[in-house]
C-alpha cells in the first residue's frame, strides 16, 4: 500500500508541475464580453464554465461522455499498452482552459487543468504565515478555514483505487499554494510559490 500511495502522490506531482510548467500561466484573465452581459452583472467566461465542467467530470467516464460534458473534441497526445492496459491522453481547449484528460482501458483515470489565471482569487491575499499553518493530516475543510477561500481542483487521479487531488490558492500577483488531498481527504502534501 505504501508503494501505491508513493506512486500516485510522483503522478500526481508531476502531472501538476509538468502542467503548471508547459502552459503560458501569463494568459488574459478577461474574456471577450458577450451580447446577453449586462453592465451590471458579468457573466461567467467561457473558461469559468469549462472548469465548472472539469471539477463536476467523474473518474471513470468514458471519452465521449467527457467530450459531452466539456462540448470540444479532444486531441490525443499519446497513446500506449502496456501489460494490456491501453493509456490514452487528451487535450481539450476551451477559451483559456487546457485540461488533460488521460484514460486506461477508456475509462478516465487523470484529469488536469493547465493556468487557473482566467479564475479570479476569491477570499483574501494568502501568505507565507497561513502556508505554514497547514499540516499534513488537515482535512480540506480545515485548510480553507486557514486560508479563508475555497481552493480550485488543478488535477486528480485514481490509480488502482487510491485517489489523489491537487488543489491550488492562488493571489492576484500568481503567487500560490498547491495542496495534495490523498484518498482519506487529508493533506499530503504542500508547496507554495512567491509568498510573502
Amino acid at each position: 500500500m505504501t508503494k501505491k500511495k508513493g506512486l500516485l502522490l510522483a503522478v500526481v506531482v508531476f502531472i501538476g508541475l509538468s502542467y503548471a510548467c508547459g502552459h503560458d500561466s501569463n494568459q488574459s484573465s478577461e474574456s471577450k464580453p458577450s451580447t446577453s452581459q449586462t453592465q451590471e452583472a458579468k457573466a461567467p467566461s467561457k473558461s469559468e464554465v469549462a472548469y465548472d465542467k472539469f471539477v463536476n467530470i467523474p473518474m471513470g467516464s468514458s471519452y465521449e461522455q467527457v467530450k459531452e460534458a466539456l462540448g470540444v473534441e479532444g486531441k490525443l497526445t499519446h497513446e500506449n499498452v502496456i501489460a494490456d492496459i491501453k493509456t490514452q491522453s487528451y487535450d481539450f481547449v476551451v477559451d483559456n482552459a487546457h485540461m488533460t484528460m488521460m484514460f486506461q482501458n477508456g475509462a478516465l483515470n487523470s484529469k488536469s487543468i493547465a493556468s487557473l489565471s482566467f479564475l479570479k482569487p476569491s477570499g483574501g491575499k494568502i501568505t507565507l504565515e497561513q502556508f505554514n499553518q497547514i499540516q499534513t493530516g488537515m482535512t480540506y475543510d480545515q485548510v480553507k478555514q486557514i486560508l479563508g477561500s475555497e481552493g480550485r481542483l488543478s488535477t486528480q487521479t485514481e490509480i488502482m483505487g487510491i485517489r489523489s487531488s491537487l488543489y491550488t490558492w492562488m493571489n492576484s500577483g500568481g503567487s500560490n499554494i498547491v495542496i495534495t488531498f490523498g484518498s482519506e481527504g487529508t493533506v499530503d502534501s504542500k508547496s507554495q510559490f512567491g509568498l510573502k
